[in-house]
C-alpha cells in the first residue's frame, strides 16, 4: 500500500460500489425513486439541499453502517470523502513530520468511530461527525508528541547514568516490555512507525492486518508508555487529559505555537460536503 492512501482506496472502492446495485430508498428523504450512491453524493453535495434532508440521509447512512454490514460503511466514507481530504490536508500542514499516508488513516480510523457513536437523533450530523474525527486525530497527534518527548527524556536520563547503550530508544522500548508496560508486539509496531518512520501501509500489510487496525493498536500502546514514562499512577485516560491542560496551558502565550501544538480547539477547516 506505499503511496496509496487509505482516503484514495476509500474513493476508489465506493467508484466500484456505484457500479453494483446499492440503493438508497428515496422515501427516507420524501422521494418515491431508488437512488444511487452517486445520486445520493450529488444530493449532499448540492447547496440546494436543505439540511433537514441531509440529516434524513446521513440518518439512513449512519443506522446502515450499524445494521447491514461493512458496505455501508464504504458508502458513509465515499460520501464524506470531500471534507476528510480537506481535514487530511490541514492535518499535513500543521503536522509535516507525520506522513500524509498515516494522517490519512488517522482520520478514516476517527471518522469509522465517528459513525459509531454520533446520536442521530440531533441535527448537524456530519458536521458533529467531522468534529469528533478532528478532535480525535488532534489528540493522536498529542499523544504521538508527548511518547517521543517521554522516550527522549528516558533516554537523556539513562544516558547521564551510563555510558552504555542502555538509552538508545529501541532499548528503552525493550525495557518497558520487561516493566510489562507493553507487549513486545507493541514495542516493536512502536519502534517500526515512529522510530524508523515506517508507513502504516507497509506495516499493516506485514501484520496482514488493515492499517486502522495498527493505528488503534499504536494508539493504545502509546498512551500506556507515555502515562510510565511521565510517572502517571491514573488510568491512560486520565493522563492524558492532565497533559492536555497542561499542554494547553503551556502554549497559551504564543498565539502561533499554539496553533499547531496546544489542544485549543479551532474550526476543521472548509468541509464540503
Amino acid at each position: 500500500m506505499t503511496g496509496i492512501t487509505v482516503l484514495a482506496e476509500a474513493s476508489r472502492e465506493f467508484d466500484l460500489l456505484v457500479a453494483l446495485p446499492v440503493l438508497m430508498g428515496g422515501r427516507v428523504f420524501g422521494e418515491d425513486r431508488d437512488y444511487r450512491m452517486d445520486e445520493v453524493k450529488g444530493l449532499l453535495l448540492a447547496r440546494a439541499t436543505s439540511p433537514a434532508t441531509r440529516d434524513l440521509i446521513w440518518c439512513e447512512i449512519v443506522k446502515s453502517t450499524r445494521s447491514r454490514g461493512d458496505i455501508w460503511k464504504t458508502v458513509a466514507l465515499g460520501m464524506a470523502l470531500p471534507g476528510l481530504a480537506n481535514l487530511a490536508k490541514q492535518f499535513a500542514r500543521d503536522y509535516a513530520d507525520t506522513s500524509y499516508e498515516d494522517l490519512c488513516a488517522e482520520v478514516v480510523t476517527a471518522f469509522l468511530e465517528a459513525l459509531r457513536t454520533v446520536d442521530v437523533d440531533r441535527p448537524a450530523i456530519l458536521t458533529r461527525m467531522y468534529w469528533s474525527t478532528y478532535r480525535a486525530v488532534r489528540r493522536s497527534a498529542y499523544a504521538e508528541v508527548l511518547v517521543a518527548k517521554a522516550v527522549a527524556a528516558a533516554t537523556m536520563n539513562a544516558h547521564a547514568e551510563s555510558e552504555s547503550e542502555s538509552g538508545h530508544p529501541d532499548l528503552v522500548l525493550v525495557r518497558l516490555v520487561s516493566e510489562n508496560v507493553i507487549t513486545a508486539a507493541e514495542a516493536g509496531l512502536i519502534s517500526a512507525v515512529r522510530l524508523d518512520r515506517r508507513p502504516l501501509g507497509d506495516v499493516a500489510e506485514l501484520l496482514e492486518i488493515s492499517p486502522n487496525a495498527v493505528l488503534l493498536r499504536l494508539r493504545k500502546a502509546e498512551m500506556r508508555v507515555a502515562a510510565h514514562l511521565t510517572g502517571t499512577t491514573g488510568s491512560s485516560r486520565r493522563a492524558f487529559k492532565r497533559g492536555r491542560k497542561s499542554e494547553a496551558g503551556s502554549t497559551s502565550d504564543s498565539s502561533e505555537s499554539s496553533s499547531r501544538t496546544s489542544f485549543v480547539e479551532e474550526p476543521p477547516g472548509d468541509l464540503a460536503a
